[in-house]
């Protein structure tokens, strides 16, 4: 089997990492990768609006019985992001032949909430790396006698910083440790503010804390969660988008007015909630268990002709002026041979 992901790797968002992951994984299973869209390949693979409509025509115009295969992350409208990506998005999946969701609230948010995905296909959750991260291997020391970790790799307003600061100054025997980027941060003494890291420095970290606290919002299928139940972590999180439908019963949804209450009942069962955290990643988010499913789901769709029939592809593929000319021609044949 032969697969094109025309993505170039990026060490920043979930999303480069699921790529590099889902490719390396591929590989080991004897498919063969190339970035080439002029390559002869069964399917093209898509990460939302990473490769643009333009991108996939050409792919249609080397292989035009191709699958292409988009997986949604989510509606740019729900992170709080305009501008065109989702127009983007919406004019991929026009073309798809499989489209993949992250979560059931991924699904919900693009074809409901905001209708931005034409095509309705299966749900699967996003695998995390159970080896990097996990309960047991080198720790950092921090201060404080509970430490509560808060991961994100963006300055998006819906990624709740502000809600984190202001229950940082509320509870100043709490210890909060900040991954990542978070603009504007006080100057406050229980802020222990790390900065982007690696991904081994914030596997590390994780496990060096108690608790994983999230007021991010509409996320599809969070990647920080998921690193920290991995890592052992029980999670406090805004019941918002798809944290409960990930979470289980591995955290609490909290407030900045009951964080402190919250916190307490975690720490009492931390020892339990912990356990319950890494089981629930090995059950449903490993690796090989995400991959080997988007494998089933990905040959199965080479079983079935492209959605869109291969003449009216082609005729997508080339420019506009080409098949202005062409629709000319046609008809100008058509008068000459009426007459």
């Amino acid at each position: 089997m032969k697969i094109c992901i025309p993505i170039d790797f990026k060490p920043q968002g979930g999303g480069f990492y699921f790529i590099k992951a889902l490719s390396n994984y591929l590989a080991e299973q004897g498919w063969v990768i190339t970035k080439r869209l002029s390559d002869r390949y069964d399917i093209i693979f898509t990460n939302h609006w990473q490769v643009p409509r333009a991108q996939i025509l050409r792919a249609i115009r080397y292989n035009p019985r191709v699958i292409i295969v988009q997986r949604i992350d989510g509606a740019a409208q729900d992170y709080g992001r305009y501008g065109d990506a989702d127009h983007r998005q919406r004019q991929v999946n026009q073309l798809a032949d499989l489209t993949i969701f992250q979560s059931n609230y991924c699904r919900y948010s693009t074809r409901e909430k905001f209708p931005v995905i034409v095509h309705n296909g299966p749900v699967i959750n996003n695998p995390v790396d159970v080896d990097l991260f996990n309960p047991d291997g080198p720790r950092l020391s921090f201060p404080g006698s509970v430490r509560v970790a808060c991961v994100t790799w963006s300055t998006n307003p819906f990624k709740g910083a502000d809600y984190i600061y202001e229950v940082a100054r509320r509870n100043p025997e709490v210890s909060f440790v900040l991954c990542g980027q978070y603009s504007d941060t006080p100057s406050i003494p229980n802020i222990h503010l790390q900065g982007v890291l690696s991904r081994e420095e914030l596997a590390k970290t994780l496990r060096s804390c108690h608790v994983l606290l999230t007021f991010s919002q509409n996320e599809a299928c969070p990647n920080h969660v998921l690193e920290a139940l991995a890592s052992g972590l029980p999670i406090l999180y805004l019941d918002s988008g798809a944290m409960s439908e990930v979470i289980g019963d591995c955290g609490l949804k909290v407030t900045i007015e009951t964080f402190l209450s919250q916190l307490k009942q975690i720490m009492d069962r931390r020892e339990v909630l912990s356990k319950k955290a890494r089981q629930r990643v090995l059950k449903h988010f490993h690796p090989q268990l995400v991959f080997s499913r988007y494998i089933d789901v990905m040959q199965d769709a080479l079983k079935h002709p492209t959605t869109i029939p291969v003449a009216y592809r082609l005729w997508l593929s080339w420019s506009e002026p080409v098949r202005l000319r062409c629709w000319q021609a046609l008809t100008g044949l058509r008068k000459r041979f009426s007459t």
